[in-house]
């Protein structure tokens, strides 16, 4: 194994990414270290590195970027010998690993929401030990109270790369709305994870699946994923004529809408595009600093309600995986992965995933070291 690798490194907000050479670590007891098998650029990692809350503080020596991917073991620590189900895990397996972590004492974590701990600690600088804080890198440090799983042999690399993030994320707003059986569904765009939703709300049950975008082939992957709707939004320059489209296809308002771009301005629009007693998911804005018009009449009057859902319950990992195994041959799961770049091209990866002011035919983006 080599003594050093190299790793992105954000140093100031809208500018091009550092490649930055650190030593090797060597994990402690409980602690994995993966050699990265490839990173995906999520919408996250496109509003921190264009400064869409500058509210988070940039550590001094640099910011590591990345966190959706998976990797491949190369060292366990002492006293590691499975995964966080139990199974057997040894040097060059599969892993994907949870990017929530909680303090374990607060009583968010006591309650098994570890994803809402309250006692997150801030951003670590990339100049101090163990270096390899993300995923954009040629190796990630797992510490000892992060959840790792083992990836089913009959899952590629391909359909893997959005679990840990896009899909779990998802899958954690759903569970939060209450999707079930016959639910109505709007997903707000179809990017990694709308695409997700997709699948995921059809795999709880729901019945009508509606999704918003502004690109072509995004809905028309969209739909090859199970959507029953689909609203070009490109063609609906209005807000009113958006909410009227998403009542005509759910017949008078969905039970539950997805907010998945990272837009604020989105949430008072996607209220309205709620049936009475609905729920809207927050998902997208996870940056401070933007706000937005609301009146609350418009919940009293309605029973509507709007939940904030942040990242997810570790568990929910395994369960996605389980589900891949019997519906990728089913979805077109492997074509989430719509772009690859080498590591060192990581800032052109950056230019063409960003969707903030053109069109892109990007879905996901992976960088591969």
């Amino acid at each position: 194994m080599a003594t050093t690798g190299r790793c992105a490194v954000l140093h100031e907000y809208g500018q091009p990414l550092e490649l930055r050479e650190y030593p090797v670590p060597t994990p402690g007891p409980g602690e994995i270290l993966l050699r990265v098998a490839q990173g995906s650029i999520c919408g996250s990692d496109l509003h921190m590195w264009r400064g869409d809350s500058q509210s988070i503080a940039i550590p001094p020596g640099g910011r590591a970027l990345g966190h959706e991917g998976s990797g491949v073991v190369a060292q366990l620590g002492p006293g590691i010998d499975t995964d966080s189900l139990g199974l057997p895990l040894r040097v060059g397996d599969r892993v994907v690993h949870s990017i929530i972590a909680g303090c374990g004492r607060c009583v968010q974590c006591l309650g098994g929401r570890i994803n809402l701990c309250s006692n997150k600690p801030p951003a670590r600088s990339c100049e101090s030990a163990p270096h390899f804080f993300g995923t954009f890198a040629d190796y990630f440090f797992v510490p000892a109270n992060v959840a790792v799983f083992r990836v089913p042999d009959e899952l590629s690399d391909d359909v893997v790369a959005p679990v840990n993030c896009a899909m779990a994320t998802v899958m954690q707003g759903l569970l939060d709305a209450g999707v079930t059986s016959g639910t109505s569904v709007v997903c707000i765009g179809a990017g990694g994870l709308g695409l997700a939703g997709v699948a995921l709300a059809k795999h709880l049950g729901a019945g009508n699946v509606v999704v918003l975008d502004r690109l072509a082939p995004r809905l028309k992957l969209a739909q090859q994923f199970g959507a029953d709707s689909l609203i070009d939004v490109s063609k609906l320059s209005d807000t009113s004529d958006r909410i009227a489209a998403v009542h005509d296809a759910t017949h008078g308002g969905a039970d539950v809408v997805l907010e998945l771009v990272g837009v604020p301005e989105l949430l008072p629009e996607g209220v309205s595009m709620l049936a009475r007693g609905g729920t809207f998911v927050e998902i997208g804005v996870f940056f401070s600093g933007r706000t937005v018009a609301l009146d609350p009449a418009t919940l009293v009057t309605t029973g509507r309600k709007i939940v904030g859902s942040n990242g997810y319950e570790p568990s929910v990992v395994p369960r996605i995986l389980e589900y891949l195994v019997t519906a990728r041959d089913q979805l077109p799961f492997d074509r989430l992965v719509s772009h690859r770049f080498a590591l060192d091209n990581i800032n052109q990866a950056f230019l063409d995933s960003d969707w903030s002011s053109r069109e892109t035919p990007v879905v996901r983006a992976v960088v591969q070291p």
